[in-house]
């Protein structure tokens, strides 16, 4: 919304656009991560915790839905560009052949196969990872790539950082209620259990943004040029600070709870919240770009 009006006049459809959109990702990359949880996670769980892990896939799931299911409008209202638009119905037999209706029918397809994580059994975690993967091929196809230059490497590269992004940040949100038990020792077996597959797709994460930061705006002394580039940058800056929180809950405050500090675990929940925020601005940042006219030097 904020780049629409920054860029030009603004209109204000696309902007509640950006807004839905960010809503359908974070709920789809939440879904997909709490199902990757419980695939990584479900035999150092407490029935509780399990059993929150399993109510908040399934809400993330319904949010990614109909979150999903609203941008078909949007999308009617821009292909037309009008906003009447949104009520042509014969329109949307063609939004549902082109490549909005591709990504959208593999996100929804995925987040189906999710619910299969809530069931703990070896194929259930099988078809849950399915669904995660699909989830971020969809979210992929969503994007820029179809566009880009090298469109195939875009694309892989966006994949790996959907998968990356939605363990990382889906899995905050089972991770805060695991520091909430009484007993911190055994909180912080579990949290450094999480931490140790975490920091790889963290790293995955940041490397294969960074490369599709360069791959969209080049390098940082273009970036300064344009709008599309300073919100790149935002983005950065947001993605570094969520950084220096997981290495705060990796290396202090899951120690400390290791030493039976029982005030950590509450320092733990909290530097999760944070990262949450920060997670939640780095994905409205990147629901601004995809609605943005994509770069002409990314289209060479």
């Amino acid at each position: 919304m904020i780049l629409e009006f920054w860029q030009g006049a603004g209109d204000p459809v696309r902007g509640a656009a950006v807004l839905v959109r960010a809503a359908a990702t974070a709920c789809a990359l939440g879904a997909a991560g709490s199902a990757l949880f419980l695939v990584f996670m479900s035999e150092r769980l407490t029935v509780e915790e399990a059993r929150a892990a399993r109510r908040r896939l399934l809400l993330f799931a319904l949010g990614a839905l109909f979150a999903g299911a609203a941008l078909w409008p949007f999308r009617a209202a821009a292909l037309t560009g009008v906003t009447a638009g949104m009520g042509r119905w014969p329109i949307y037999t063609d939004i549902a052949r082109s490549p909005f209706g591709d990504a959208a029918f593999t996100m929804a397809a995925g987040v189906a196969l999710l619910l299969f994580a809530r069931v703990r059994t070896a194929w259930g975690a099988g078809l849950g990872t399915a669904g995660a993967l699909l989830v971020c091929i969809g979210l992929a196809l969503a994007g820029h790539a179809g566009g880009h230059a090298r469109r195939q490497e875009v694309l892989a590269l966006s994949v790996v950082h959907a998968m990356a992004a939605a363990f990382w940040f889906g899995g905050l949100f089972s991770l805060r209620t695991v520091a909430g038990r009484r007993d911190p020792r055994s909180a912080a077996e579990a949290v450094l259990a999480w931490s140790r597959h975490a920091m790889v797709f963290a790293g995955l994460a940041v490397a294969s943004g960074l490369a599709l930061a360069l791959a969209f705006a080049g390098p940082p002394t273009q970036m300064v040029r344009s709008g599309y580039g300073w919100v790149v940058l935002a983005k950065s800056g947001l993605v570094v600070a969520m950084v220096l929180g997981a290495l705060a809950s990796r290396f202090r405050h899951a120690r400390l709870m290791e030493r039976g500090d029982v005030l950590a675990g509450d320092a733990l929940r909290s530097s999760c919240t944070r990262q949450i925020l920060f997670a939640l601005l780095i994905l409205y940042a990147g629901a601004e770009l995809t609605a943005a006219d994509l770069p002409a030097a990314a289209t060479r």
